[in-house]
C-alpha cells in the first residue's frame, strides 16, 4: 500500500511538473465558461434545438473529460515507450501497481477539478434552475465517475498503443461516448456517461439523485472492468 500511494504520489508530481494536471485541472475549472458566457441560440443540439446554459455546463464537461482521458493514454504510453516503466519494473515495482498509480493520479485530478466546476454552477445558476443542492452534487459525483470510466479507456489504450494513435483513439472514442450524453441523447444502460446527460437536464429532470446514482454504479463498475483490462495488457506490454 505504502508502495501504491508513493508512485501516486510521484505520478501527480510528474503531471505537476510536465503542466499535464495545469491542462486538465485548468479545462476542467474553465468548462463552466460556454454556460456563463455563450448565447444558447448560436449552437444548436443534437435534435435541433438551442440548448439551455446547464446544457452548455454539461457538455463542457464532457469535453473537458474527454481530454483527460486523451492526456492519460498519451502519459502510460510515453512511460511505457521511453522506458521509465522498465526502469521501475527492472527494481521490482509490479507493472500493475505503475498502472494503477497512474489512475489514481488522473482519478484525483478529474474529482479535485469537478468539485468546483460543480460550486461554480450553483454559484451562477442557483436553486431556481438547479433544483436542490442534493441534486447537483449527485450529478456531480456521476459526472466524476463517467471521467474515471474515460480515464481508465485512456490507460488501455496507453498500455497498447503508441502515444499519439492512443491519444487520438482515446479523445475519439471519449468524444463519442461523453459529449452526446451531455447534449440529453439517452444511450444504453451500461455506457458510462448518463451522469452527464443528468446534469444537462438538471433543470428538467424529474429523478436526479435516483438517475444520477444509478449511473455512478454503471460508471463505476465499467470503469473497473476496463481497468483491469489495461492491467492486463500493461503486464504483456514491450517495456
Amino acid at each position: 500500500m505504502s508502495r501504491f500511494v508513493t508512485l501516486t504520489g510521484m505520478a501527480v508530481r510528474e503531471l505537476w511538473i510536465s503542466f499535464r494536471l495545469l491542462l486538465v485541472a485548468g479545462t476542467l475549472l474553465l468548462s463552466g465558461l460556454p454556460a456563463a458566457l455563450l448565447p444558447p441560440v448560436l449552437s444548436p443540439d443534437l435534435a435541433g434545438a438551442p440548448p439551455d446554459p446547464v446544457t452548455w455546463l454539461a457538455v463542457a464537461v464532457a469535453a473537458a473529460l474527454t481530454l483527460a482521458a486523451a492526456v492519460a493514454a498519451a502519459t502510460l504510453a510515453t512511460e511505457r515507450r521511453r522506458g521509465t516503466a522498465g526502469w521501475m519494473v527492472a527494481r521490482a515495482v509490479p507493472r500493475a501497481t505503475i498502472a494503477l498509480s497512474w489512475f489514481a493520479a488522473f482519478a484525483l485530478v478529474v474529482a479535485l477539478g469537478i468539485v468546483p466546476v460543480a460550486v461554480v454552477a450553483w454559484l451562477v445558476f442557483g436553486p431556481f434552475i438547479l433544483g436542490e443542492a442534493g441534486a447537483l452534487a449527485a450529478a456531480a459525483v456521476a459526472t466524476a465517475c463517467a471521467g474515471w470510466a474515460a480515464i481508465a479507456f485512456g490507460l488501455f489504450a496507453g498500455a497498447a498503443l503508441p502515444r499519439w494513435p492512443a491519444a487520438v483513439g482515446a479523445l475519439l472514442a471519449g468524444g463519442a461516448l461523453l459529449v452526446p450524453p451531455a447534449f440529453g441523447q439517452a444511450g444504453p444502460w451500461w455506457l458510462p456517461a448518463d451522469g452527464l446527460r443528468v446534469l444537462g437536464e438538471l433543470d428538467t429532470t424529474a429523478r436526479p439523485v435516483a438517475d444520477s446514482l444509478r449511473a455512478a454504479g454503471v460508471a463505476l463498475g465499467l470503469a473497473a472492468v476496463v481497468l483491469v483490462g489495461a492491467v492486463v495488457t500493461f503486464e504483456r506490454a514491450d517495456l
